[in-house]
């Protein structure tokens, strides 16, 4: 006789829990037409199972407390759920590499995506090959990285990334990023493309949990606030470098004090936003049910703003590490295009900046969840039957205050990043190549 497992729906209003047993491999228990499909695993013995029949006397929670049903995982990798870091990985790779079951449609956009990156990184280091100093090479950085910067946000338009005013902003950031130089576009670019990847990763998953991920809104587009929380800052950074080094791919600390602070405020902007990013689409996704970081026993619904997983905080820290290896690699592009070898091994000496991504990251998410936690609106929508960040007439409240908003609350943590890794590369003296 085949193992049996025990499969719990419940409807979003708090209503009686109904078990239905299932063979191991066949199909998840359905919900009520009326509620959205919310499923578990709860693998158990003939015991168990009985002793979890008895569990039916016990009042059901609230609609905003978490419960077991609460668990999206359970259908992100055919069933399987992600329960550790190697279920993640297998999602990632299931949802954004092209396969032999995709569609024709979806193969092919993968591929212009592939196409797109490397045409672009080409480009960049082309416009990059020559110091600028203030004559036609200049211009031919400024004119080459507008239109960059204008190609890549109308590929991201397209693309649904951006909405209209998203890439217009990101026209304007690209331009002054690209133009700063090779690290700082590639860091940009790196940023940008994986951050619309993890948004994608379980997009249909998630919109059951995230208001931002409902039907109409998957794909994650991003408008100006979102674009400009993120980019304007280190686009300044950016443009604050090259202006102080006057335009060449120094080395960190090779021509003035400004550059090494310059370059980590940089890094640990866009870390703390790609940790963020990282965390929170990732996270979401996870077996393990989310607990409040500011109360750590108090377990939460996914989607609650604030709420912390362990595959979360591993995501946050490759999201950081990512940007770091991306402002690494592009040091050594042009030295290794243009046969600069002696610059190359110069360059390479600073993998250092590989811990600070990651570190940044990791510390970033974790601020950013704690102004989430706190000033922060979180609460539980009867109508949509979702978490949501915004007070209603049909919403209770969950958590924080109705202070500041996502993008808000993303803009702060990163410049609270930033801005110790700006004074703290000072403090400590870092020394020069």
């Amino acid at each position: 006789m085949p193992a049996r497992r025990f499969v719990e729906s419940s409807d979003a209003h708090g209503g009686s829990s109904r078990r239905r047993a299932a063979t191991l491999g066949g199909p998840a228990a359905l919900a009520p037409a009326h509620a959205p499909r919310r499923t578990t695993r709860l693998r158990a013995s003939a015991g168990d199972a009985a002793d979890a029949a008895d569990s039916n006397d016990s009042p059901d929670p609230a609609p905003w407390e978490p419960r077991p049903s609460d668990s999206i995982a359970s259908d992100s990798i055919d069933a399987g759920g992600c329960e550790t870091v190697g279920d993640a990985v297998a999602l990632i790779r299931a949802e954004l590499f092209a396969r032999k079951t995709d569609s024709d449609v979806s193969v092919e956009g993968k591929k212009r995506s592939k196409r797109t990156l490397l045409i672009a990184l080409v480009a960049l280091v082309a416009i990059h090959v020559r110091d600028p100093g203030w004559g036609i090479w200049n211009t031919i950085r400024v004119v080459g990285s507008l239109a960059l910067g204008v190609g890549l946000a109308a590929r991201g338009l397209k693309s649904g990334s951006l909405d209209a005013s998203g890439a217009a902003s990101a026209a304007l950031v690209g331009w002054g990023t690209l133009y700063a130089g090779v690290r700082f576009g590639l860091t940009l670019g790196v940023f940008f493309f994986a951050s619309s990847a993890m948004t994608r990763v379980g997009s249909k998953i998630k919109a059951r949990v995230d208001e931002h991920h409902e039907k109409g809104k998957e794909g994650g587009a991003r408008n100006w606030i979102q674009v400009l929380a993120n980019g304007l800052v280190p686009t300044f950074l950016a443009m604050g470098y090259a202006f102080a080094t006057g335009g060449p791919e120094h080395l960190l600390g090779v021509t003035n004090a400004f550059e090494t602070p310059l370059a980590a405020a940089f890094i640990g902007y866009y870390a703390c936003c790609g940790g963020d990013t990282w965390a929170s689409e990732l996270g979401v996704l996870s077996a393990t049910p989310p607990r409040l970081i500011t109360s750590p026993n108090t377990v939460v619904k996914p989607g609650t703003n604030g709420g912390v997983t362990p595959l979360g905080l591993v995501a946050s820290g490759a999201g950081g590490l990512a940007v770091g290896l991306a402002f690494y690699l592009g040091g050594l592009i042009v030295p290794l295009v243009t046969g600069r070898f002696e610059l190359a091994l110069r360059f390479a000496t600073q993998w250092p900046v590989l811990a600070i991504g990651a570190g940044a990251g990791i510390v970033g998410s974790l601020v950013d969840s704690v102004l989430g936690a706190t000033v922060q609106f979180s609460g539980y929508c009867s109508k949509r039957e979702r978490m949501v960040s915004t007070p209603g007439p049909s919403v209770t409240k969950v958590s924080g205050l109705n202070f500041l908003s996502n993008s808000m609350v993303n803009f702060v943590s990163a410049v609270l990043c930033a801005t110790v890794l700006y004074f703290g590369t000072i403090a400590v003296g870092l020394p020069r190549p």
